[in-house]
């Protein structure tokens, strides 16, 4: 008599085989992701000689890569506020806040630090007696130095820890030159600290559905 082989080993081993290669297959054709972007918070000090004052200057400034040239650098879109006034309170010049826009580049090869560069232009803006109005126009050139930077998807994953991600890597330093005409033109120079507030605003949003973020 033959005796019958039963078809069930055959269909648990392909049942297991699929089950396995399954996973590798949807994780090799899942794209990486490739983003970042900088939303930083800037206070400095410098000399202005439009102003003919010592000046304070304060600043927010998204930075977004949006192409990319090589594995180590970003071109970079712009866009923020850039804000100067006078340290002598009673200077009779009044300072300007300028809205800017523009392009730069970033400068990072994990896992070491990065540098930006970003060029500007904006209009000119005063405000006296409760009254904004169009003051002149102004050009930015601003370098940022990154220590402990990380790129926003490393900073996502929270591949170094709490402190680094959330602290660290947004900590830099930065110089600033300006060109403005505001009735005569002038120039101005500044140097500072700066934080990247924008980061740490937008992680905690994204680490709630990602399962290898910080907050997990």
């Amino acid at each position: 008599m033959i005796r019958q082989v039963s078809p069930r080993p055959a269909c648990v081993g392909l049942v297991l085989a699929l089950s396995v290669c399954a996973p590798k297959v949807a994780q090799a054709e899942r794209p990486e992701i490739d983003l970042d972007a900088i939303g930083s918070v800037r206070v400095g000090v410098g000399h202005s000689t439009l102003l003919d004052a010592r000046i304070l200057s304060l600043s927010f400034e998204d930075q977004i890569r949006v192409h990319r040239l090589s594995d180590a650098v970003g071109v970079t879109g712009i866009f923020g506020m850039d804000a100067q006034r006078p340290l002598d309170f009673d200077s009779p010049r009044l300072g300007f806040l300028a809205t800017g826009l523009g392009a730069g580049l970033l400068i990072h090869q994990p896992p070491g630090p990065a540098l930006t560069l970003g060029l500007t232009g904006a209009p000119l803006w005063q405000s006296k007696d409760d009254t904004t109005h169009l003051a002149g126009f102004g050009a930015a050139l601003r370098v940022e130095g990154y220590p402990f930077y990380q790129t926003l998807v490393e900073a996502v994953e929270c591949r170094r820890g709490v402190l680094a991600t959330y602290v660290l890597s947004g900590l830099h330093v930065w110089a600033l030159g300006r060109r403005d005409f505001i009735g005569l033109g002038g120039e101005s120079w500044a140097i500072g600290l700066g934080f990247d507030l924008g980061r740490n605003a937008i992680l905690p949003v994204m680490g709630a559905v990602l399962p290898a973020a910080c907050g997990k």
